[in-house]
């Protein structure tokens, strides 16, 4: 009964590891006022952002395999440190989309 206790406290407590993720608006109300220019450089930043996200994600993904294999033999308290918000690909994800919405109004405006 007490391990199922301290167990079920380790989960909770692992639930508030991790990041919370900053989704971008994938439509935004100014996207028809936006010229070639700015849908270009918009693009650009976004996939400096998805590559640097990327990176993010395999860091996020070693790290709870560390904590998992290593310190949770060794300390399970340290399972409490584990990422399971997966802030990194529900950004990628959205990034992705504003990416392809700028895309199809670069194709509408012939750029």
């Amino acid at each position: 009964m007490m391990r199922g206790l301290c167990l079920a406290g380790f989960l909770a407590l692992a639930a508030c590891g991790g990041e919370n993720p900053q989704l971008v608006q994938v439509i935004r109300p100014t996207d028809p006022d936006m010229n070639c220019m700015d849908l270009l450089q918009e693009t650009s930043q976004n996939d400096l952002a998805i590559a640097r996200l990327v990176d993010r994600d395999d860091q996020v993904h070693r790290r709870n395999v560390h904590f998992t294999v290593v310190d949770g033999i060794m300390f399970p308290p340290a399972m409490t440190t584990l990422d399971f918000r997966d802030q990194p690909n529900k950004e990628i994800h959205v990034l992705r989309a504003r990416n392809d919405r700028l895309m199809d109004l670069a194709d509408k405006k012939g750029c």
